[in-house]
């Protein structure tokens, strides 16, 4: 994996434009400093969590015995069911349903930009990645790419208006759909590719 391959598919899962209209919804009572800090704060508790576990990503796989194989198909697996949620968004979605009260970790940094399948996703990377300054280069790319996306919200929100936001979250999750795909695939040629334990 490229530190660009890695970067964008983090910054699709974060999602950043989807959540624009959370987090305006969120802060629109706040004055537009105060929503600018909050934005910058709840980014960092969540650039936490993604470090987190990253960091016990490779651990977790060594310690369960997982095959490359596992991983490719899993990861597969997760970024097609990220890319359904994007492409058909439900009424109980946690978007829905913000709490009333000023976020604080919860809902902004986690799960609505570090949620389940991002952080696990960024498991998977760190066992398939070998090189760590390639990880972590991804991984802030697309927190940054995600920050300044957030951070000029109300601004993308005027120009292009919500049907316009809702139009390129739909075709991010598209792309999302073919790398997920990719990535099965990859797992599926490395099965076949692979000699049985019973063959030897």
């Amino acid at each position: 994996m490229t530190t660009f391959s890695i970067a964008l598919v983090l910054y699709l899962i974060m999602d950043p434009i989807g959540n624009i209209g959370s987090f305006l919804s969120q802060l629109s009572r706040y004055p537009q400093k105060k929503q600018l800090w909050v934005i910058v704060r709840e980014m960092f508790f969540a650039l936490i969590a993604i470090f987190i576990f990253s960091a016990i990503g490779e651990n977790l796989f060594v310690i369960l015995d997982l095959s490359e194989t596992t991983v490719r198909l899993s990861s597969g697996l997760i970024l097609f069911l990220v890319a359904l949620q994007i492409l058909f968004p439900t009424t109980n979605s946690m978007r829905e349903n913000l709490p009333k009260e000023e976020p604080y970790v919860i809902p902004l940094a986690i799960p609505l930009t570090a949620g389940p399948s991002l952080l696990a996703t960024v498991m998977l990377y760190a066992h398939l990645e070998e090189s760590n300054q390639i990880m972590f280069a991804g991984i802030l790319i697309a927190w940054i790419a995600a920050l300044i996306t957030l951070l000029l919200g109300s601004k993308l929100q005027r120009l292009i208006g919500d049907n316009g936001l809702a139009a390129s979250e739909r075709l991010m999750g598209m792309i999302l759909v073919l790398l997920a795909i990719q990535r099965f695939m990859e797992g599926v040629m490395l099965f076949m590719c692979t000699p049985s334990p019973m063959a030897s």
